[in-house]
């Protein structure tokens, strides 16, 4: 029995260390959020805009917009900028706890046979 306890403390100080998916209260339910870091302001206003441009790219099939003050966009950088997002947003941290588990998991269920 002690072993369990001390393998439940083990899990359970991996999840307060985790920084991927959180859940809050929201409402009269809760809600799961996931973030990801920016420098500034600016940053975030980048980011959407790069996401929205790269959608356009999508549809319009051309590459290029319409109206003449977007001009200054380019494919390249709204893409790579679309990319680092995805990049940030993968789940390393949330992959490193989960192997953490398996491994605390496996131990527990290799005992169990011996």
């Amino acid at each position: 029995m002690k072993t369990n306890t001390k393998k439940i403390k083990q899990v359970k100080k991996l999840l307060e260390n985790f920084s991927g998916v959180q859940t809050e209260p929201f409402r009269k339910g809760t809600r799961k959020t996931i973030s990801f870091e920016v420098f500034d302001h600016e940053d975030i206003t980048h980011s959407i805009s790069a996401l929205l441009e790269v959608c356009y790219y999508a549809l319009d099939g051309d590459g290029s917009f319409i109206a003449p003050k977007h001009t200054n966009k380019s494919q390249i950088s709204s893409v790579t900028k679309v990319l680092e997002i995805v990049i940030d947003l993968l789940p390393h941290e949330q992959m490193f706890c989960m192997d953490k588990l398996t491994e605390i998991l496996a131990d527990e269920k290799k005992k169990e046979f011996d």
